[in-house]
């Protein structure tokens, strides 16, 4: 295990503490580096990532260092719409995609640029200082969250709709999983 503090739930079974591990990384991770983290042989690591692969959790990648492992992008969104939806109601989603299009708004109206491909483009600009430029690159980063935090909650305004015009209005986790059969 590394030096730092586990990063993984007090009393998590290897398998929670390899999918904790796996899960909270942004760059693909070989097996090796996933077992040392999670506190587990390798062999043990394998296991859960293969399981998590074969139910869609993960992607499988061949990098460098071998098979590496990141969160599925599909499984993820669908995870982070689903939480949106079920946490928050359709007033407060709207809200938040007027407070994300007040917040772009506000950038293109500060550097002079009518998207985020401008904004990118003027960091070359030789008139700008390094603090500029650094300025720029960091609203750059926030601009591009707000997209994907926009579009994650446009599609939670649609799941809850689609569910309200269905007659149901909770996602609860009791419901079943199965699909309706004809018949």
């Amino acid at each position: 295990m590394s030096e730092k503090e586990p990063r993984w739930p007090p009393g998590a079974d290897a398998a929670e503490r390899v999918r904790h591990v796996v899960l909270t990384q942004t760059e693909p991770q070989n097996a090796g580096w996933i077992a040392t983290e999670a506190d587990v042989s390798r062999d043990t690591a394998v296991k859960y990532l293969n399981r998590m692969v074969d139910q869609g959790d993960l992607e499988v990648t061949e990098t460098a260092e071998g098979t590496c492992y990141k969160p599925d992008s599909i499984t993820q969104l669908l995870r982070e719409v689903r939480q949106l939806a079920e946490e928050h109601t359709l007033d407060e989603l709207t809200q938040e995609l007027n407070a994300i299009g007040d917040e772009i708004d506000g950038w293109k109206e500060r550097f002079g640029v009518d998207s985020l491909a401008e904004l990118r483009k003027s960091i070359g600009s030789e008139v700008l200082t390094s603090k500029d430029r650094h300025e720029r690159l960091e609203v750059i980063e926030e601009w591009e969250y707000n997209v994907e935090i926009r579009e994650s909650i446009q599609l939670a305004i649609s799941l809850k709709s689609s569910l309200s015009t269905l007659g149901t209005d909770s996602l609860s986790s009791g419901s079943s999983t199965t699909l309706p059969q004809e018949g």
